[in-house]
């Protein structure tokens, strides 16, 4: 009898372990290819590359779960890891193995409250107005330039209210007896109904040395097969020692879906510079081309040309010329 008990409490408390895991999925995307880019360093050299952590989608292993508490409340969370196709290594930025996402929140009627390592309001804002969708992201300037990209310490506050979403965020410093150093806030609108989306997102950093602002505004129309999406960032740095920058990134682009299988999408991106009164310019141009073999997998190719000046030269080199070609799959 003893024996039968054990075994009934130890099957309870694995029906309940799994009972608890249900609400978590495991999920992840990999990306693999080859990409050749000119003028890489100054002397002019090309470099062909498999090793990557994503050429269309950047690469990524994660768990997210949420637990239902009841009256449409629910407690959720995400942890999100990066990694290098070619050698299988994490992208672990500064030994952070969560690199990517690592946050923990709550959601109800109200809206949502997450807490941790997170997507900024301007990234999040930007993404519905790039023609890309921040696809090849590690080639195009826009998702790199939305303030961060992500914070630490990230309180982040999403509500969404008929065709209107609303964002605020606030990542405090941490400093001893400074609580307004190394801290950052921000505040988004975006407004999504039918073929129209349209956005705009402000953020400002206060750090040692610096403050930075910025701000973004952009939309986006889709009729039929056509998508047209266009938008424009600006960040200004302010530095204790005088040696002010500035970068404005304006972008616009046009895609096409020639079948549910195959969409074609073109783009250009001015980034314009200015460190201490000296400026400079990329000029980037773009033409991509997705094959989809199922929904989670894809094949990809693009071609890109920047015309470079300034200090945005690679040493003497005022152009590159990038190609890619790859398989990207959803898991």
């Amino acid at each position: 009898m003893h024996k039968k008990t054990s075994i009934l409490i130890l099957l309870a408390a694995l029906a309940g372990a799994v009972q608890a895991q249900s609400g978590v999925t495991i999920y992840g995307s990999i990306d693999g290819g080859l990409r050749n880019q000119t003028n890489v360093n100054a002397a002019g050299d090309s470099k062909l590359s498999i090793g990557s952590n994503g050429q269309y989608y950047p690469n990524r292993l994660g768990f997210i779960g949420s637990e239902d508490l009841g009256d449409g409340m629910k407690v959720h969370f995400k942890l999100e890891s990066g990694f290098n196709t070619g050698t299988g290594a994490l992208d672990n930025s500064g030994g952070r193995l969560f690199n990517r996402s690592s946050w923990v929140g709550v959601s109800g009627k109200w809206g949502q409250l997450n807490f941790g390592h997170q997507y900024t309001i301007a990234f999040f804002t930007a993404n519905d107005y790039d023609p890309f969708n921040y696809k090849y992201a590690y080639i195009i300037p826009v998702s790199a330039a939305t303030a961060g990209g992500r914070y630490d310490n990230n309180i982040q506050y999403t509500g969404t209210f008929g065709a209107y979403k609303v964002r605020a965020e606030y990542a405090p410093g941490e400093k001893a007896g400074n609580a307004g150093t190394n801290t950052a806030k921000a505040v988004g609108l975006s407004y999504a109904d039918g073929p129209l989306n349209w956005g705009g997102a402000y953020s400002r950093r206060d750090v040692d040395g610096y403050s930075d602002t910025h701000y973004t505004v952009g939309g986006a129309y889709k009729t039929g097969g056509w998508r047209l999406a266009a938008g424009y960032m600006d960040d200004k740095l302010a530095t204790a020692t005088g040696s002010d920058s500035t970068t404005k990134n304006a972008w616009g682009g046009l895609s096409y879906d020639v079948s549910p299988q195959l969409i074609v999408t073109g783009a250009y991106y001015q980034t314009k510079v200015s460190v201490a009164n000296i400026g400079g310019a990329k000029k980037l141009a773009m033409l991509g081309v997705v094959y989809y073999l199922s929904k989670r997998s894809n094949l990809y190719a693009d071609i890109d040309h920047a015309k470079l000046s300034g200090r945005s030269r690679i040493g003497a080199q005022t152009s590159q010329t990038g190609i890619s070609i790859g398989i990207d799959h959803l898991f």
